[in-house]
C-alpha cells in the first residue's frame, strides 16, 4: 500500500511540475504607442523570383503588401497561424491541395492554420496579406 501511495505522490508531483513549467515567464512591459507606416512607399524586398514584399510587423500580427508577377506562384506551404489574402489588383488562383479558388480585386481568401496552400498570379497581382505571428 505504501508503494502505491508513494507512486501516486510521485505522479502528482510530476504533473504539477509539468504544469509549472508550462506557465509563461515574466512578460516585458511595452508602452503602447500607435504608429503610421507607409506600406506602399517603403522599399520592397525580393522574397524570391517574381515575388516582392513589404511588411509591417507588431508583436502578434504582420501585414504585408505582396507583388506577385504574372505566372509566378508562392511556394506550397502551411503554418501555425491563420492567414488572410486580399487582392487589390490583378487575378490569382489560390490552391488548397487540388482545389482551386479563383479570386480578384476586392476578394480575399481566408486560410485556416496548418492548411497546405499556395497562390498563383494569372496576371500581375498586388495583394495584402495578414497573418501571425508578428516579429
Amino acid at each position: 500500500m505504501n508503494k502505491i501511495f508513494a507512486a501516486l505522490i510521485a505522479l502528482s508531483a510530476f504533473g504539477f511540475a509539468q504544469l509549472s513549467t508550462a506557465q509563461p515567464g515574466p512578460q516585458e512591459l511595452i508602452e503602447p504607442t500607435m504608429e503610421v507606416h507607409d506600406l506602399f512607399g517603403m522599399e520592397g524586398r525580393n522574397f524570391r523570383e517574381g515575388i516582392t514584399g513589404r511588411a509591417v510587423a507588431m508583436a502578434t500580427v504582420r501585414v504585408s503588401r505582396i507583388e506577385l508577377e504574372k505566372g509566378h506562384s508562392t511556394p506550397s506551404h502551411n503554418h501555425a497561424d491563420e492567414e488572410v489574402v486580399l487582392i487589390l489588383e490583378g487575378h490569382a488562383i489560390a490552391y488548397m491541395g487540388d482545389v482551386a479558388f479563383p479570386f480578384g480585386p476586392g476578394e480575399m481568401i481566408t486560410i485556416p492554420a496548418y492548411v497546405e496552400h499556395r497562390y498563383e498570379a494569372l496576371e500581375d497581382v498586388v495583394s495584402i496579406e495578414v497573418f501571425g505571428p508578428g516579429r
